[in-house]
Formats: C-alpha cells, structure tokens, sequence
C-alpha cells in the first residue's frame, strides 16, 4: 500500500513539474541571420535580428556597429510554426515575436565583427550572437571607373540638386574601339543603385521625376546597357523565364590615363537623377556597386573578359538651415521667396470690441518650420491693441495666421504695419516684408447709467409686474412680502440616490465605450477589417487600365492590390515592401509554397512593365490576378490573418 502511495506521489509531482514547465513557455531570445559570409567592400548585405517568444518587442540596439552604415529595412511579426522530419528524427522550430531587417553597408575591407545586437525587454537585457564577415577590397583595375558626384554638396530647403552616377567603361581592344562596349555583353552588368529606388530615398528629400518614369527613359528595349536593381521582364508562360532589363544613358567617348598613367579610351555612361531638398539634415547617396564581366582582349574565338566588382564611394549631401548670422527677430522660419499681406474686419469698432487680424504669406518655397509673429512683440501695437495668440493654417503654398485683437483706446486710427522675415536661397540673404497700415475707426465704449439697468419688468404667470427699484441697502431691502422668502433647503438623500444611480450607469456606459473604442482603435485591427476591401478596389484600378491599354499603371495598380493586402494582414508599413518581402511574409504566414511562388511571378511581371519592358507578360495579366487574389485572400483566412 505504501509502494502504491509512493508511486501516485512521484507520478503527481512529474505531472505538475510538466505543467509548470508547459505554463513557463519557451525563453525569450534574439535570433540573427546574415545573407552571406564574404562581400566586397562597399557592397550592401541584409542582416535579420528576431526577437523570439517577446511579448513586447522592442527595436534591437545596433550602436555597436561601427564598421558598418547600418540601413534600416521594415520589421514584420512572426507567427509561425516550421516542423521537420528526417531520418525519423521530428524537429519543430516555433517564432512568435517580430523580425527586424537591416542592410549592413561595410566602410573598409578586412575580416569584420558584427557584434551581437541588444534588446531591453520587459526588464531584461537579451543579447544576440555576433557573427563575423569577411569584406574583400574591391579589386585594383582600370577597366570600370564609377564615381558619384554632384556639383554643389551643400543646399537650402526647396532647392533642388542633381546626383549623377559616372561610369567609365574602357574601349574595346583592337579594331572594336569604335563599338559600345556595352553592346558585346551576354548579360547585363549588374548595377546596385539605392537612390534609383524611391522607396529608399531618406525622408526630407523628394525626387523631381519618379522612377517609374525617370528609368522609362533609360530604358534599352535591345538590351543594351546596365541591369539596375535586379529588375528583370517575366513570362506569364514560365516562372523561371527572366530577362534582366537594361538602362543606359547616352555614352560619351573621353580619353583618360589608364593604371598605367597611358592615354587610353573609355566610354563614359551618366546617369543623372534631380531631388528637391525639404528638410534640413544631412543625406547619403551610395554606395554604389556593378558586377559584370568586361572584354580585356581579342581572342581567337572572339573577346576575352575579365570578372570585375567595382564600388562608388557614397556622396553626402547637406541641407542647411537658414543662418543664425544676421537672422531678424521678424523671422518667420520660412525659405524660398514669399508676399506679406494684412487684413482686418471689422474697419470700425468700439473700445474692447473684438477684431480679426488675418496675416498671409504666399509664394514658393518651404513652410515646414514656419511660426506666427509675436504682435505683443510690435510696440506699435502692444500701445494700442491687446493682442491674443494667433491660430495658423498651411495649404498648398500659403500660410495664414489669425488673431483677435481689442483696441484700447479710441483714438487708433490705423493699424500699424507688421514685420515679417524670410530667407532667400537664391540670393543668400534674410528679406523682411512690412504689411500695409490699415485704417481703423475706433469710437469709445458705450456706457448704461442706473436708470438704463433697471426698468420695469414685463407681467408673468408668477409674477406682478411689480416696479424695479435701485435700492443702496441691499437685494433684501427690495422684498416687501413674506411669502416671497421660500424654503430652499436642498434634500440631500434624494440627491445622494439620484446621482448615485447616475454614476453607476455612467461607470457602465463608459466601460462598454472604452472596448469598444479599443476595438476601433486597434491600427491592426482596424488594417484588417478594411484590408480585402481597399485590396479589391485596386484590383479593379488596375484591371480596367489594362484594359485601356495602360500597361504601366495598371500594373502597379494590381501589384499595389497584392502588396497592401498582405501588408495589412501583417501590419507592415506598405511603401517599404518589396516584391520578396511579401513572398517572405506570406511564407512566414504558413501560405502553401505553390501560391506563393505565383504572387512572385505575377509581382515579377508587374515589376518588369513599370520599368517599360516590352509587356508581353502582361497579356492575361488581369484575369490571372484575379485568381490569384482569390486563392490568397482565401489562404490568409484560413491561415487567420484576416
């Protein structure tokens, strides 16, 4: 009996140290994944940082990577389950928390530490594994030269600028000098340009042609030229048929020293891109790589070539803020070139009666840091005028500011002229503008004597039309009948039940609205709930271009539908998703492989007609899009992110 008794304990307490270990869960911990072990100088490579089994993830810290320029890349949540088997053996891999993506630009060669990436969650300090990566010096050669450079390094807001990528490729050996040498090549030179991309283009900057159209005209329907990006055309007909597209700007034949200090030819390729400058800060441009394969000689089966990886130094640009030196107190904070003008309505007022001020300034330039002026700061109109705060409002080009004012005094006859300050960037220098005076008529305060306040009162059903009196001693010296001294003492037990009865119902109203509005304001929530719809609408954009003969903008349209949909199953900033983060997203999201490889391939060829391929993929675009919208709205439901 003993032996019974023993066994039923050992085996209740192996059942609560289970549960116990069931109730605790899986530790929370940093996961970090890196492209590639070896890159060149210079050349980008994307690093992921998980947080793993986090409930209240937060950005890991990457302070520590001084080798590196360190570009931050979306974050996505994970829910998934991933389970193997082999040789018998099960193994599963559970992600619950968020994925953080980076890419890691080196700034020199040699055997490079990433060191571990530190997360402070609920408390606790987690620490990911540093990984090492070997970066190579890009080769010693003289048959590309690429450089980024810009005439002026240094702008005002609302100035504009433009970037140009050079590229000096040397002539072919022998007799085909005279040929582009870009014209003998089996593929493209592959072209890694982060500004060619206006997803990645820093905010406060914007360029003056999107890049739709800006590489449209680039674009080399022979294939001729550079591949920039990884852009490619697709067949509808097969998933693996992908032909680099390749863009090209007018070549220029220069005669430059080669290694060897010898005068040799080279054709030179620019590709010049103009941005506006809005904010001030300081921005990168590059760097920029190419790898290809480049002709050295002239063979007996025909030219030679030589495998060359080439790296464009980054550029910086600056924006700068308008001068502290000479700066006017009547500053606005505004930069460009602008009007000044005044308004007031009413023209004729009373002492103490109010009047609207409005200030507007117009004209081009930028109106981000702009501030109303400070009228209390004017003496001409802190003497005469009291003043109240201004309320201000942006749109398009001009800004207004609205006061209200009292006059104080009746012989204003005007009012004064105010000051306003603005920078120049064409001529470097702060203008102030005066608005004109405007002429007021300020007459004094109207005045009641005792006999204008009291009068006699009209007759009432309560009342007797009794005859108002000024009296000196008081309101009680005014009241001649008993009966009009009534009891006013408040009950306080009915009052006490009544407001009781009212807090409570209120306590209750005001749980049910507060989870109500925490359902509606639920940003995830909410990108769900209205996620197939908005995708549907975009669908249908896309579907009547194509049918209009738009190529380009429907498909954009429809790859729009597919992005935002699963950008807001996930919750995922739309405009920095590319077409492999959404096929990584819905792999992450348990969708079957087969469906995503063809939302790949139909982003593929959507991709291909932006950029001005030839469109032959597009053919059957649509209707294909829509089965495919179809069968994936289907999947995300069933996987529950809908």
């Amino acid at each position: 009996m003993n032996v019974v008794k023993k066994t039923l304990l050992v085996v209740g307490l192996l059942v609560v140290t289970a549960g116990a270990a069931t109730a605790a869960g899986p530790k929370p911990e940093v996961l970090v994944e890196l492209e590639r072990s070896r890159v060149y100088e210079g050349q980008p490579v994307r690093y992921r940082v998980t947080l793993n089994h986090v409930q209240n993830p937060v950005a890991p810290d990457l302070s520590g990577l001084k080798d590196f320029e360190v570009i931050p890349g979306g974050q996505q949540s994970l829910n998934s389950t991933q389970i193997t088997i082999i040789n018998g053996q099960r193994s599963q891999i559970v992600r619950r928390g968020r994925a953080y993506d980076y890419t890691l630009v080196p700034r020199r060669a040699g055997r490079l530490t990433i060191p571990g990436p530190v997360a402070r969650v609920d408390g606790q300090e987690l620490h990911g594994q540093a990984m090492t990566l070997h970066v190579e010096a890009a080769d010693r050669q003289d048959l590309v030269r690429m450089e980024v450079k810009t005439r002026s390094d240094a702008v005002y807001p609302t100035q504009t600028f433009t970037v140009t990528l050079s590229i000096a490729v040397k002539a072919l050996p022998g007799r085909l000098d005279e040929k582009n040498p870009m014209a003998v090549q089996s593929s493209p030179p592959k072209l890694l340009i982060p500004w060619a991309d206006d997803e990645r283009i820093p905010a406060g900057l914007e360029p003056v042609e999107d890049e739709r159209h800006w590489l449209a005209r680039l674009h080399d329907s022979d294939g001729v030229g550079f591949g920039i990006n990884n852009l490619a055309d697709t067949s509808i007909h097969s998933l693996f048929d992908r032909t680099p597209l390749a863009f090209q700007p007018r070549p220029q034949r220069e005669v430059r020293k080669d290694a060897d200090g010898k005068p040799a030819t080279y054709w030179v390729y620019n590709f010049h891109r103009r941005f506006r400058a809005n904010r001030p800060g300081r921005y990168t441009f590059g760097p920029v790589t190419l790898q290809g394969t480049f002709a050295v000689e002239q063979g007996e089966q025909g030219l030679l070539g030589e495998e060359v990886f080439a790296v464009a130094r980054p550029l910086k640009i600056d924006v700068k803020q308008a001068p502290e030196a000479d700066r006017p107190a009547s500053y606005l904070g505004a930069i460009g070139a602008f009007d000044w003008s005044a308004s007031l309505t009413p023209t004729e007022a009373k002492v103490g009666d109010p009047i609207t001020l409005t200030l507007t300034l117009s004209g081009q330039g930028s109106l981000d840091g702009v501030s109303p002026p400070d009228l209390a700061a004017i003496p001409e109109v802190a003497k005469d005028f009291k003043t109240y705060p201004a309320t201000q409002e942006i749109k398009g080009k001009t800004c207004r500011f609205t006061y209200t004012l009292r006059p104080l005094r009746a012989d204003v006859a005007e009012f004064p002229p105010v000051p306003a300050a603005y920078f120049d960037v064409h001529r470097h220098e702060y203008v102030t503008l005066r608005s004109e005076p405007i002429r007021l008529r300020v007459s004094p305060a109207d005045r009641l004597s005792g006999g204008q306040i009291v009068g006699r009162a009209a007759p009432t059903k309560s009342g007797n039309g009794q005859t108002l009196e000024a009296r000196r001693d008081g309101i009680f010296a005014n009241i001649t009948d008993p009966a009009e001294v009534r009891n006013d003492k408040v009950n306080a037990g009915n009052w006490v039940a009544v407001l009781g009865g009212m807090f409570g119902l209120g306590v209750v109203g005001s749980l049910a609205i507060r989870r109500l509005q925490r359902r509606g304001e639920d940003p995830a929530l909410v990108r769900r709930r209205t996620a197939v719809a908005r995708a549907r609408r975009l669908l249908k954009q896309g579907a009547a271009r194509l049918a209009a003969q738009d190529t380009r903008a429907g498909a954009e349209s429809v790859r729009a539908a597919v992005v935002s949909l699963v950008a807001d199953a996930a919750n995922l900033p739309e405009s920095g998703l590319t077409s492999k983060d959404v096929c990584r997203q819905l792999e992450t999201c348990g969708v079957d492989g087969a469906l995503v490889n063809r939302v790949g391939h139909s982003l593929d060829i959507c991709d291909a007609a932006r950029y001005g391929a030839s469109g032959g993929g597009v053919n059957g675009l649509a209707h294909e899009a829509d089965v495919l919208f179809t069968d994936l709205v289907r999947s995300l439901r069933r996987q529950r992110q809908l």
